[in-house]
């Protein structure tokens, strides 16, 4: 099966690349995922707005806000008045300590802008407010929409369309004496308000599309934004882009961000890319579910490296042509070598010895008799040449050879 793997491999390679080939080539489609994010240049993403507010607020420091109000209101002495807290969500859900923060937030002389379409009961009851819902909520939005901003505190009713869209909601049992209508929608409906709390203010607008990058950049709209901000005073320092109600779950469950596995499938050669390798990984894991032998390793043969060193220490020996010092080292391992193998007392070299060495060995005694001859020629002689210790040797080995 394996011989056959590089050419599967290909093969799938060759399919991706025909569809991305293909996919390439196809009319580019209209994005109609709706996502509000920051970073998200499709139509309804809202990377125009968050670009755009640093421009209207030449003073005002950008930061973005990912915690909730209890970890950031505390002991921050820069929160102190003309801050912006601008929350762009597809559902605004605070508890009550959050809702009781963001009141004193606004009271010490903030601002709180929510472009939010549904909001929990907390904070309808805390705002005296209802929302009409007139669309299928998350999914079934509505298409086109017209909207208004009304005078005051705009100088003239000034009205905006675009073909993309909406939620279709407005504010309900809107409380004149306490909040100011800002804008309407095309059923002359609130949908933006403005309500007061000590020295500051919360903007409320009922349509996150209104800030899209589809309204914003249809025609002239970018009007209707630059108008909707512009009910802020312009002495905002800091402006804190919340993205802690974006991903905050309902039920007041604990709050966490999408997984990093949601961009990459945002992205279609990020798509692509993760599922090729998905999928080559599954077929590399089926083609080598049956278990592989390691290889039997090569045992070799067990070496005398006693011999092979007595061997250098020779050649040695043989080099500095010390014959004699070489013969009586080559006498020296032969008779330990007797002692070690044949257990043979070596200390007397006589008849019995020879009669031991030829019945353990079964080495000619004859031959035995010359190697003796020879043991005692190199004991006796002071100068012995190259041709005898060549002779010497010869001897010995064919005894090693022999008797191995």
């Amino acid at each position: 099966m394996k011989k056959y793997l590089p050419y599967i491999l290909l093969f799938i390679l060759c399919i991706v690349a025909v569809i991305i080939l293909f996919s390439n080539k196809s009319e580019k489609q209209f994005d109609k995922k709706v996502t509000l994010n920051k970073n998200y240049t499709a139509p309804y993403g809202t990377y125009v707005a968050h670009s755009m507010l640093p421009l209207l607020f030449s003073n005002a420091k950008l930061t973005i806000n990912k915690k909730s109000p209890s970890e950031w209101f505390y002991g921050n002495e820069e929160l102190l008045e003309n801050n912006l807290l601008f929350i762009v969500t597809q559902h605004f859900n605070p508890n009550e300590e959050e809702m009781l923060l963001l009141n004193r937030f606004v009271e010490q002389g903030n601002y709180i802008y929510i472009v939010a379409p549904k909001m929990d009961n907390i904070a309808t009851e805390y705002f005296g407010i209802n929302m009409s819902y007139n669309t299928n909520f998350f999914g079934n939005y509505r298409d086109s929409v017209t909207v208004a901003l009304r005078k005051p505190p705009f100088l003239k009713d000034s009205s905006y369309f675009y073909p993309g869209f909406t939620f279709g909601i407005n504010y309900t049992s809107v409380d004149t004496t306490r909040f100011q209508i800002l804008g309407t929608n095309e059923d002359g409906r609130p949908n933006f308000i403005k309500a007061d709390a000590g020295k500051g203010s919360f903007y409320l607008h009922a349509d996150p599309f209104m800030f899209s990058n589809y309204f914003i950049l249809y025609n002239n709209n970018k009007d209707y934004f630059q108008k909707s901000i512009s009910v802020l005073p312009n002495t905002i320092k800091k402006i804190m882009w919340d993205e802690y109600y974006v991903y905050k779950l309902q039920d007041n469950e604990k709050a966490k961000e999408p997984s990093p596995l949601r961009v990459i499938l945002n992205i279609p050669a990020f798509f692509w890319a993760f599922w090729t390798a998905i999928a080559l990984l599954a077929l590399y894991l089926l083609l080598n579910v049956k278990r592989n032998q390691r290889p039997i390793p090569i045992i070799t043969k067990p070496t005398n490296q006693s011999l092979d060193f007595v061997k250098t220490i020779g050649r040695l020996y043989f080099e500095k042509q010390d014959h004699t010092n070489l013969a009586q080292k080559m006498v020296t391992y032969f008779l330990e070598h007797v002692r070690s193998k044949y257990f043979i007392n070596t200390s007397f070299l006589n008849d019995e010895f020879v009669q031991k060495l030829s019945g353990k060995s079964g080495y000619d005694e004859a031959e035995i008799n010359k190697i003796l001859q020879s043991i005692i020629d190199i004991h006796t002689s002071t100068n012995i040449s190259q041709q005898s210790l060549t002779n010497y040797y010869q001897q010995f080995q064919k005894f090693y050879k022999y008797t191995t």
